[in-house]
């Protein structure tokens, strides 16, 4: 009742029906070709959706709003526990997300004045 070397000699007293499944420890040469290909074409289409994937202005500008709202959001939420009075909380708050607006102005033109050496290079030749 063995096959290719696996299985019981008899099935007697094992508690199981002696049934023989394929021995996926088996490495055949057909299989191996097949998974590495299949390999190399998922990572093909992870690294082509990574490529397609981008933000566009619209998106990251929010993103962008967003994050300021979470820190400005997460600074209220400070002074409240602190027991500051609703004025001075406004006044910090304000404070804070000027400073995180011109930020991110100040982000968004280095970006746009920046031209990665990649695409520099790939635009000379």
């Amino acid at each position: 009742m063995s096959y290719n070397g696996i299985g019981l000699k008899t099935a007697k007293g094992s508690s199981t029906s002696g049934h023989i499944q394929r021995s996926l420890a088996d490495n055949q040469a057909g299989n191996v070709k097949n998974f590495s290909s299949r390999k190399e074409e998922s990572q093909g289409r992870v690294a082509r959706a990574s490529r397609e994937r981008k933000l566009d202005g619209s998106m990251a500008a929010h993103a962008d709003r967003r994050e300021i709202e979470v820190r400005v959001s997460e600074l209220r939420d400070e002074l409240e526990d602190a027991d500051i009075d609703a004025e001075e909380i406004e006044r910090r708050c304000e404070q804070l997300r000027r400073q995180l607006q011109s930020e991110a102005a100040e982000r968004a033109r280095v970006a746009q004045a920046y031209t990665p050496r990649n695409a520099r290079s790939a635009g000379a030749t």
